[in-house]
């Protein structure tokens, strides 16, 4: 099979090394896209090609394989009956490149700062893949965590479990804490619910805090630290929804 990958990356030369060793003896072409496909959902992460250029390279025969595939891309492949898979809609994919980022962000925290994980208090902002992956990995260290959530049912949840927990909202605030990590897109602290002296990793796409000397950005951490691992995820889910194999 041939191979036209667009973008740049260890990851995804990775993915397209795992890919080309599989599919040698298979028919057709495999488009391949990057970890997003699309930033802004007219040009293709890390390359001059536009959805729409791309779109004039697809035939029916062709196999289309992204993440977070533009809905022009997928509106096209459906009007011309090219076959696609967007691994952003597989769980289990999903679910081991959260724990990827947390076991990155763990490998950070543990080499990077400057005092012992047990010798600091932990903030996780967020609760969703990521963000419980993060907790397994603070609590398993014996990390003090607290979970700052806007989910009252999650929160008390949490208390059962004995894990600390804030309910994000008026008065909610990260004082006490010494290292906050931001797993949330969307704002639900304000700068100035943060201390100044509390050190913040911020793991989300968005910019939910001001850049600032406390301010650690830490995007896209399989592919800043592991991109072989995460190549591996990626070809892994890909020939899973397309063919259903494992590697």
């Amino acid at each position: 099979m041939e191979i036209s990958t667009f973008g740049v990356g260890r990851r995804l030369s990775e993915c397209e090394r795992i890919l080309a060793e599989r599919l040698f003896d298979r028919e057709g072409r495999l488009f391949l896209l990057p970890i997003p496909s699309s930033r802004d959902n007219r040009y293709i992460t890390s390359s001059h090609y536009t959805v729409e250029a791309l779109c004039r390279e697809l035939c029916p025969t062709d196999y289309l394989v992204g993440y977070g595939l533009p809905t022009a891309l997928c509106d096209f492949a459906d009007r011309e009956g090219i076959f696609y898979y967007d691994t952003a809609r597989n769980e289990d994919f999903l679910r081991a490149n959260a724990v990827l980022t947390a076991h990155g962000t763990l490998g950070y925290i543990l080499t990077e700062l400057d005092r012992d994980i047990a010798d600091m208090t932990f903030g996780i902002v967020g609760y969703g893949r990521i963000g419980s992956a993060m907790l397994r990995l603070l609590l398993f260290f014996g990390a003090r965590t607290t979970v700052f959530t806007r989910r009252e049912s999650l929160a008390l949840e949490l208390c059962e479990l004995g894990v600390s927990s804030r309910l994000v909202g008026e008065g909610c605030n990260a004082e006490g804490i010494d290292i906050l990590i931001n797993t949330a897109p969307s704002r639900q602290l304000r700068d100035e619910d943060v201390p100044g002296e509390t050190k913040i990793i911020d793991l989300a796409s968005g910019n939910a805090f001001e850049p600032s000397d406390r301010l650690v950005r830490l995007p896209s951490v399989p592919e800043r630290f592991y991109p072989v691992t995460a190549g591996k995820l990626y070809a892994e889910a890909i020939l899973k929804g397309l063919w259903g194999e494992k590697i």
